[in-house]
C-alpha cells in the first residue's frame, strides 16, 4: 500500500486506487495491490507438502539452499491477482533440477512473496512516478530475516520491520489517539524497528528478477 495523499491517482499498471482514510476534513489515497498467496504459501509447504513442520523452518532451509538455480515457485492456486490480474493462471514450480531439493523447493516459496510484493512496488512507482526507496513492513512472514533481507534486495529498498507483527490494529488505535489529541505524529517515531538494506549486485537482481517474470509469463492465459 502506498500513500498518494489527498489527490487520487488511477493506476495504469494493474494496482487499485482505494481509499485511506479521512482526518481532520482532509481526505488521503492510497495505491494498493491485492495478491492471491502470500503467506499461505508456507502453509502449504507445511501442512500439504510436509515439507516443514513449522514456519520458523523456512529461514534455516532457504539459507541453506542452492542460490542460484533459476528455480521459481508461481503461487497461482487460485489465480494471480496484481498487478497481472489472470485468475485462469495456473500454479507451477519452474526450473527444477535433478539436483532440486527440499530446501531449494523452500527457498522458492519463500522468495515468491518476495517477488510478488516487488510486483507491486514496481506498478506503483510507475503509477506514482515515484521511487519506493523504503518498505514498512508486518505481518507473521516478518518474523523471516532471509525473506526481510531478499525483500529488499530484490526491491532495491529499505525493509523496515516493526517490534509488533501485526499493525493492522496499532494503526486505527494511533489514528484515534491522534484525532483526540491524546498523541502527536511523533508517536509513530517511538515504534521500535530493524532495517534491513539491500546488498545485492545489480547483475544478480537483474537476473533473478527477470527470471521471476519469465517464470510468471509461462503460466499466464491472458
Amino acid at each position: 500500500m502506498m500513500n498518494i495523499g489527498e489527490e487520487p491517482v488511477l493506476s495504469t499498471h494493474g494496482v487499485v486506487t482505494s481509499l485511506a482514510w479521512s482526518m481532520g476534513g482532509k481526505v488521503n489515497y492510497v495505491l494498493e495491490g491485492n495478491l492471491n498467496y502470500t503467506g499461505a504459501v508456507i502453509t502449504w509447504l507445511k501442512d500439504d507438502l510436509k515439507l516443514i513442520s513449522s514456519p520458523a523452518e523456512t529461514e534455516e532451509l532457504s539459507g541453506e539452499a542452492v542460490q542460484d538455480d533459476g528455480l521459481y515457485l508461481v503461487p497461482a492456486f487460485s489465480g494471480l491477482g496484481a498487478p497481472y490480474w489472470d485468475s485462469h493462471a495456473a500454479a507451477a514450480i519452474v526450473g527444477m533440477t535433478r539436483t532440486t531439493g527440499k530446501a531449494e523447493v523452500v527457498r522458492a516459496g519463500v522468495e515468491c512473496i518476495a517477488y510478488q510484493i516487488t510486483d507491486i512496488v514496481k506498478a506503483m512507482s510507475e503509477d506514482a512516478q515515484v521511487k519506493v526507496e523504503e518498505l514498512r513492513v508486518d505481518g507473521g512472514p516478518t518474523r523471516n530475516r532471509y525473506l526481510m533481507q531478499f525483500q529488499s534486495d530484490i526491491a532495491e529498498a529499505a525493509v523496515q520491520v516493526p517490534d509488533s507483527e501485526e499493525l493492522s490494529g496499532i494503526g486505527p488505535a494511533y489514528a484515534a489517539g491522534l484525532a483526540l489529541g491524546v498523541w502527536d505524529e511523533s508517536i509513530f517515531d517511538r515504534l521500535k524497528r530493524v532495517k534491513y538494506e539491500p546488498k545485492m549486485e545489480e547483475d544478480v537482481r537483474t537476473k533473478k528478477y527477470s527470471g521471476w517474470k519469465a517464470a510468471v509469463s509461462s503460466v499466464l492465459t491472458k
